[in-house]
């Protein structure tokens, strides 16, 4: 019997949202929470930028005051940066170079030809672990010139921010280090294991993979290491005064906390990953036995639960909620 066509279908959205202060900073090309969730998202002047899993990762602009969603790229796309009118992503179908594309999705120009990952953009550079030299640390302008390694050491989920990088090191038990952003005084700030980086108003949020997946926090300098979540934590993003992640204790629900790990409370029903933040709006994805995937999006306080897009068996009819989720893997930072 033949395999039942799936759709994937592209939904209008409610445009424009009210702005309750969780628009991202204008002056990066997005925040280290959504890196560490792969990038998936990114905020524009005038749209929107998700890459559509369900879709060959493809890249979707939603316009912010009409909801009208589009394919802009069709290419598997991953660490979507919006920087001074264009939109800066790696190419993973084309070595995982680093592109642009202005904001309507015209001119797409090859930019880097190195495989980059963890794409961060900040003072008119770009940083990036560059997967074609052991994942070292690396800058280059923002036009593309002036490439130049920073940190020889073997690095994912970097994080940076206006006066230092965060970075695990892959060769020292995946334990958090630091450095200038010239790549000077490299320094361990912990002995723990750690993925998701995040950093927010003067703290490293982090997931502790030496301590069973809790959530902790610690200073740059060290200091003021703090257990906030023991819960199985994966998918971390700290934003504004609150803590977002995916509860595996919980069915890999999301959940989110104030800053000091107090006042937890559950936002979805359904088990979502790869939190990322736009425009006043929190997007995570699911999918159910394969049958039916969706990119969902809400209020940062659990409501107004939008569809932005899914894919069904058209033989079935398939409801909005799920429960058994079962996810492709593939790494996060």
């Amino acid at each position: 019997m033949p395999a039942c066509k799936k759709e994937v279908k592209n939904l209008r959205l409610k445009q424009p949202v009210d702005d309750i202060g969780y628009t991202l900073p204008n002056d990066r090309g997005n925040i280290t929470g959504n890196i560490a969730n792969s990038g998936l998202v990114a905020e524009g002047d005038n749209y929107i930028y998700f890459v559509d899993l369900y879709n060959g990762g493809s890249i979707f602009s939603i316009n912010r005051q009409t909801g009208e969603q589009k394919m802009i790229v069709k290419e598997t796309a991953r660490y979507l940066n919006y920087y001074n009118g264009k939109l800066y992503f790696m190419n993973f179908d084309d070595n995982e170079s680093i592109y642009t594309i202005n904001q309507i999705g015209e001119e797409k120009t090859l930019l880097v030809e190195a495989p980059a990952y963890d794409i961060n953009i900040i003072n008119d550079t770009i940083f990036f672990s560059n997967d074609g030299d052991n994942s070292t640390i690396y800058r280059v302008g923002i036009d593309g010139t002036g490439m130049k390694q920073l940190v020889d050491k073997s690095t994912w989920g970097l994080a940076i921010t206006e006066d230092r990088m965060y970075f695990v090191d892959r060769d020292d038990s995946d334990k958090l280090y630091s450095a200038n952003l010239d790549g000077s005084n490299v320094t361990k700030v912990t002995d723990d294991s750690v993925r998701n980086i995040n950093v927010w108003d003067g703290w490293i949020y982090y997931v502790n993979r030496s301590d069973n997946d809790f959530i902790y926090r610690i200073k740059p300098d060290g200091t003021g290491r703090q257990l906030l979540v023991n819960e199985d934590c994966w998918h971390l993003n700290v934003f504004q005064d609150n803590i977002f992640y995916s509860n595996y204790d919980q069915g890999g629900l999301i959940y989110k906390t104030d800053l000091s790990g107090g006042k937890k409370i559950s936002l979805s029903t359904d088990p979502g990953r790869y939190i990322c933040f736009a425009d006043n709006r929190l997007y995570y994805f699911s999918e159910s036995d394969g049958d039916y995937k969706a990119t969902y999006r809400i209020s940062p306080n659990g409501t107004e639960k939008e569809t932005v897009n899914y894919r069904k068996d058209n033989a079935k009819q398939q409801t909005e909620e799920s429960v058994d989720l079962n996810f492709e893997s593939f790494n996060v930072g």
